[in-house]
This record gives structure tokens, C-alpha cells and sequence, in this order.
């Protein structure tokens, strides 16, 4: 067992592990709370919500998630952050107030833990991740072969966080765990990018090879030569294969040949067209309806927020004319509930506008729908959902969450 003691304005804060020592040292009898549990003092409640609300108030991209253990004036912490500042902020508030604290709240990454590999490399061609480390808990969204990560926890499962800042757990099969050092060496490495939907990897530069594994679009190797019409590549952990040329580009071609205009993105869109629909899904294989956005947009190297609910506050807000005739092909449009005096509108689905009051979205699967009662695609449930609409290509790279590989973090390090 080990303690240390901080001190705020005077005050010892007990911190340390061995919770059942701790237990019997402090004689605490006390269940662990939630912040919203009856059973916590008042203040700690608030305190707790503000500085949630304050340092993560959308727990999909920052967590704190703390239990609380009371018993009069001493208050175990246990749980996660990813904020050191959220953390600090709750031990100065919790000793402000006169309680002697046992700090056991993991900061998250937790290096030690995970040895000094605080990064990772999706090493699958689609890597899911679940909202528990349980492969029967449910899916939040997925990762692509190639992608850059960073590995807060190592439960047996891996808690990571992607581009987007999206956090999820995923099995150890799917990462590939790196330095820092590592993954900048993969970062500046020449990579190939898959382009076609679908695709294989084989042993030999043959098509009737052994796989190595499937691909899909947006998948990135390491590019290490050619051979009989085929790149010969490595995956993050090493391995190596050969996939056909016609599947795939050199990253330093690719984007040369890289169109952002919504013509261009439109027409990926529909590529896509009978993609069935998948919770969470952001690959070829299935998506939902902001992976949909997310992919199509992801296949012309831009990176948006992941659900539906924090893409429609990116880009300009549009509020959408009776006629449709503000709109341009490429804008987001939202669905949803709309605000009320009470709570602020829901957004449930996006999908991208082509013109003409059409849209495609994917909702069972992927295809176009309209506005238009003479349409035959007439979609009146979602028209009589409609919210608004958000036209984000003219800044991408201009707005906090909207970015390129170039511009991402996550691609920089």
C-alpha cells in the first residue's frame, strides 16, 4: 500500500490504493454513490455537476465518472477522468469544504498501466468499439485499419480514443499498442489507401493466395513496394501482404487526385447505395446515418464529429426555407424533435442534401429519399421531422471539429 497527502488552503487530502485496507483504516461502512445518489451530501452533488458540466459535459469524447464513498466528512474517490484539471478542480473543491479526501480516481491514460505505449494503431480492417470491455455490450461506433489512437486503459480490453475523440473499449485483437515515438514513425511513413469499397489482402501477389485479411475503404498500410500488379504493404504489427493495384493508391497520388467539392463527395455518397444499416457502423460493411456522413466524408480525407447530434452544430447554421432554396447540394440536414420551451431540439438523423429536395441518409439502408410530395421518393416521416441544416464544407479545417489527416492531432504526433 502507498499514500501521499496534497494539501489545499491547509488541508490534507489523503490519496493512495488497497481500498480494503483503506476501508478498515477509516472504519467506513458507506456504499459507494453516484453523484446523483440521494445518499451524497448535497454540495458534493453540485460540485460534481459542475465540474462535469464544466470539463466533460458530453461523455462520448471526456470522461468523469467518479463514485463517491462518505461517511460524515471523509469522501473516498474512485472512478475515471481524462481531465487532470476536472481532478484537481474536485479535490480543491471537496477540501474547500472540509472533507478529508482518499483519492483513488484514475487519471486517464494511466501510463504506468500501459507501460508507456499510450498509442495505438487499428490493426483490424474495422475495429468496433463497445461501451463496456464485453463483447456483448453494445457497440458505439468503429475504427479503421491504420488509424491512430490513443490508449487511455488496459482493463484486458483496450479504452481508447480515436480521431474524433470518440471513447470506446476494444478487444487487445484490434489495437496494436505503440509509442509515442512509434506512432509518429507510422504517421510519417508512406501509406497506401484503400479506394474501392471492398477488398482483399493475400500472402503473394496472386489472387488465389492465402488472405491476410480483408480491407475497405479508407483502410491505410504501409506502402513497401510492388510486385506483379499488386502494392506490397505491412500492417501496423508488422505483417506483411499484397493487394491489387486497381483497389488502392499511394498516399502522395491519392492526394494529389483528392477532390473536397461537393460534387465529388456526392458521388462517393452514392457508391454507397444499399450499404444496410448498422448501429454504430462506420465502414462499408454497414453504417447508420451520421457513420454514413462520417465515411463518405472520411473517403475524401475530412474528419467530422461522429454522431449526428454534435455534426449538426458544426459548420453554419442554416435554417431551412419553406421551398428548400437556401440549401446547396453537400449541406447536412438534421431530423429530429424540435426545442420546446422547456428542452433544447433532438436531433436523431442527418443526411446529405443533393439538390432538387432530394437527400441520401441511411435509414434501414443506404439511398435518396425527397421532400417532394410529387416525388416518388417521397419521405413524408422525415419531412414532417425535419430540424435545420448545416453547410460545413467551406470550413473544414476552419473550425475546431472539422478536420483533414493533415490538420488532425491524432495524425500529428
Amino acid at each position: 500500500m502507498y499514500l501521499h497527502q496534497v494539501k489545499f488552503n491547509g488541508r490534507s487530502v489523503i490519496g493512495g490504493s488497497w481500498l480494503l485496507v483503506l476501508f478498515l483504516l477509516w472504519g467506513m461502512v458507506a456504499m459507494p454513490a453516484q453523484a446523483g445518489d440521494p445518499v451524497l451530501p448535497t454540495e458534493i452533488v453540485h460540485l460534481n455537476d459542475s465540474l462535469r458540466q464544466l470539463y466533460a459535459p458530453d461523455q462520448r469524447v471526456a470522461l468523469f465518472q467518479v463514485d463517491y464513498t462518505c461517511d460524515a466528512h471523509r469522501v473516498m474517490l474512485r472512478g475515471v477522468t481524462t481531465s487532470a484539471e476536472a481532478k484537481q478542480a474536485l479535490l480543491r473543491g471537496l477540501a474547500e469544504r472540509n472533507y478529508t479526501v482518499m483519492d483513488c480516481l484514475k487519471l486517464l491514460p494511466e501510463a504506468e498501466e500501459l507501460k508507456g505505449r499510450c498509442y495505438g494503431i487499428v490493426n483490424v480492417s474495422v475495429c468496433n468499439l463497445r461501451t463496456a470491455a464485453d463483447f456483448s455490450s453494445e457497440m458505439s461506433t468503429q475504427a479503421l485499419l491504420g488509424m491512430p489512437v490513443k490508449l487511455l486503459q488496459d482493463e484486458g480490453w483496450y479504452r481508447i480514443q480515436t480521431p474524433d475523440r470518440y471513447i470506446g473499449w476494444v478487444h487487445h485483437v484490434g489495437i496494436y499498442p505503440v509509442t509515442r515515438e512509434e506512432l509518429t514513425a507510422w504517421n510519417q511513413a508512406e501509406k497506401l489507401i484503400v479506394t474501392a469499397l471492398y477488398g482483399t489482402v493475400y500472402q503473394e501477389p496472386n489472387l488465389h493466395a492465402q488472405p491476410v485479411s480483408d480491407c475497405v475503404a479508407g483502410n491505410r498500410f504501409k506502402l513497401m513496394g510492388k510486385k506483379k500488379g499488386f502494392y506490397q504493404v505491412a500492417y501496423p504489427d508488422g505483417r506483411e501482404g499484397y493487394i491489387a493495384q486497381s483497389l488502392a493508391q499511394p498516399e502522395s497520388i491519392w492526394r494529389r487526385q483528392l477532390k473536397q467539392d461537393a460534387g465529388s463527395i456526392l458521388r462517393t455518397a452514392q457508391q454507397m447505395m444499399g450499404i444496410p444499416y448498422l448501429w454504430a457502423g462506420t465502414s462499408p460493411k454497414g453504417v447508420d446515418c451520421s457513420g454514413f456522413v462520417r465515411t463518405t466524408l472520411f473517403m475524401h480525407d475530412i474528419l467530422i464529429p461522429r454522431d449526428a447530434s454534435q455534426q449538426a452544430y458544426t459548420g453554419e447554421h442554416i435554417d431551412i426555407a419553406p421551398d428548400f432554396s437556401n440549401l446547396q447540394p453537400g449541406d447536412l440536414i438534421f431530423f429530429g424533435k424540435p426545442a420546446t420551451p422547456e428542452r433544447k431540439e433532438r436531433v436523431i438523423h442527418v443526411a446529405f442534401y443533393l439538390g432538387n429536395k432530394r437527400f441520401i441518409h441511411s435509414q434501414g439502408d443506404v439511398h435518396i429519399s425527397s421532400f417532394d410530395p410529387e416525388d416518388p421518393l417521397f419521405d413524408a416521416y422525415n419531412l414532417g421531422r425535419l430540424l435545420f441544416a448545416a453547410r460545413v464544407l467551406p470550413v473544414i479545417d476552419k473550425q475546431p471539429e472539422l478536420h483533414t489527416t493533415r490538420t488532425n492531432p491524432f495524425y500529428q504526433l
